[in-house]
């Protein structure tokens, strides 16, 4: 799908335009405009720095600058350190972020990501993902491939989720939240162990229809899903004062696009 939308292989059918840009008829002008990282590697056998002040001038940019970006991605991609190796020489993690990091070397209206933190440590992953949004906020438009749905989660205006081509669902985090989960999660922490009164409990909880979905029973815990859970939070805490079964902890929170 990405290599078809960058122009990179050609539609076998159908039609699509990108930036207005018709796909066939078009391509060489849309070519200027996007910039694109690709699973697939594509590395030179000059230093990292070099690579990414050429690659910078190729697209254009004057020298000075290539130079003082590069300084800024060889910085935020940490890859300082390995400015005068070649690219080839870098680890997996390292690789791939030199890979985003040439990419973003020029100016674009819409750049294409395929798995762009993949092989990335915790940190690395969240400092890409981190300058990708602060890019996005600029006026960037990304296009990115992922199968964490917690990433799409916290960058993505609008999700689509593919399946072999075919797009199963789309729409912003929050509509696909509602249209294919809606609920919020409630953890219920009491002070001390329910003992007797579980039992009670539980059947309250069960007796809290279809959109309550029990999730974990421990002896001072519980917790589940509802689409309205205030009502139950109420019933819950009503129910606690009559027992005299203090409360230590009520959390209510979203359910994650993931979940």
């Amino acid at each position: 799908c990405v290599r078809v939308l960058t122009t990179l292989l050609p539609p076998t059918e159908g039609k699509a335009r990108v930036l207005g840009y018709d796909l066939i008829r078009g391509g060489r002008a849309l070519r200027a405009r996007i910039g694109v990282v690709l699973q697939a590697e594509s590395l030179d056998y000059v230093t990292v720095e070099r690579n990414l002040t050429l690659y910078a001038l190729l697209w254009g940019v004057d020298r000075e600058t290539a130079r003082s970006r590069a300084e800024e991605m060889l910085t935020l991609f940490e890859l300082e350190d390995s400015r005068k190796r070649k690219p080839w020489a870098l680890s997996g993690g390292q690789r791939r972020r030199f890979q985003v990091a040439r990419e973003l070397m020029h100016d674009m209206d819409l750049l294409f990501l395929d798995e762009p933190t993949a092989g990335l440590d915790a940190v690395a992953r969240q400092r890409i993902l981190g300058y990708l949004k602060k890019r996005a906020q600029q006026g960037l438009g990304i296009i990115f491939t992922t199968h964490i749905l917690h990433e799409a989660d916290l960058l993505c205006d609008r999700i689509a989720v593919m399946e072999l081509g075919t797009v199963l669902t789309e729409g912003t985090p929050e509509e696909l939240k509602q249209r294919h989960g809606g609920a919020r999660q409630v953890t219920v922490e009491f002070v001390g162990p329910l003992g007797a009164d579980a039992p009670a409990l539980t059947e309250m909880l069960r007796r809290g229809g279809e959109s309550l979905t029990l999730l974990e029973e421990t002896p001072d815990q519980v917790s589940f899903t509802a689409r309205n859970p205030e009502a139950m939070v109420a019933q819950i805490s009503m129910w606690a004062q009559s027992r005299g079964r203090p409360l230590a902890r009520l959390s209510v929170r979203e359910v994650t696009l993931e979940e």
